[in-house]
């Protein structure tokens, strides 16, 4: 009895220790992918010209906001030398006008959303055989979103990896469509 525990011992000071592998045999891997997205120079780039046309109608917006502002307070200085039918028609007109400036703007600002959906549905279509390489080259059988997962071992997360395959392999392709 003592000389297999003897024997236990000697086995498990020889072994290489965990700690020193790198990759780990798991059937089930996990992926953080909002925070693949989030720090990925590829969806960076594919992004990045729509967030120009975001940034764009930003500083559109404060233009029509200040030009708005002016309109109004001019409206009111002249309110009290103004005949009531008249200031009355003016501020209805000038209310349509918002009105029709918040809707256009509030469509544009939805088509900049869509876009930005589409950049994120076309980065996960693209990223997708990436993982699948990475989950099959690690012996896994699903990578499951690490937002799913409530206790896990480290070593399974495989985002970095997959962050830096990603850039490798997908941003110069971005780079030249």
């Amino acid at each position: 009895m003592r000389l297999r525990g003897l024997f236990l011992a000697l086995g498990l000071m020889l072994a290489p220790p965990v700690a020193a592998q790198d990759t780990v045999a798991a059937p089930v891997l996990v992926l953080d992918i909002e925070r693949l997205y989030a720090t990925s120079a590829y969806a960076d780039s594919l992004r990045a010209a729509i967030e120009v046309e975001a940034e764009a109608l930003a500083a559109e917006n404060e233009r029509i906001v200040a030009d708005l502002t002016e309109e109004e307070r001019s409206l009111t200085e002249r309110r009290p030398s103004m005949d009531v039918t008249a200031f009355r028609q003016e501020a209805a007109e000038f209310d349509t006008k918002v009105n029709d400036i918040r809707r256009a703007r509030d469509i544009k600002e939805a088509e900049i959303n869509q876009a930005l959906a589409e950049v994120r549905t076309r980065f996960l279509e693209d990223v997708r055989p990436l993982i699948g390489a990475i989950m099959v080259e690690k012996g896994a059988v699903a990578v499951i979103d690490s937002r799913s997962v409530v206790v896990v071992v480290r070593i399974t997360d495989i985002t970095v990896e997959a962050i830096a395959r990603i850039d490798a392999e997908l941003l110069d392709q971005a780079a030249q469509e």
